[in-house]
């Protein structure tokens, strides 16, 4: 398997201070490392403060199983997952 780095927009229902505390959190970090992905930068849109962007790296297809596996608890914090946009790079 390749290693990708993902780029995922999204929109949030509340605010990004609220929802950078779930990323940043214990929880988080133990939920992205059970399928290998390494978080490398999220931010806010600073024209849109309801527009997230996450870089990760990961091995190819991780970050789909995550998102699958992961769908319900992401829903809870008021992520719309409706919003998600992802976009696949690599350095091939």
């Amino acid at each position: 398997m390749a290693l990708e780095t993902t780029v995922v927009t999204f929109k949030l229902n509340g605010t990004f201070a609220q929802w950078a505390e779930i990323f940043d959190s214990d929880e988080a970090n133990k939920r992205h490392a059970d399928y290998g992905i390494k978080p490398l930068y999220r931010g806010v849109n600073k024209a849109d403060p309801q527009q997230v962007i996450v870089i990760h790296q990961n091995q190819e297809g991780d970050l789909d199983k995550f998102l699958e596996a992961n769908h319900d608890w992401i829903s809870t914090h008021d992520v719309d997952m409706t919003s998600f946009d992802k976009s696949v790079w690599t350095a091939d």
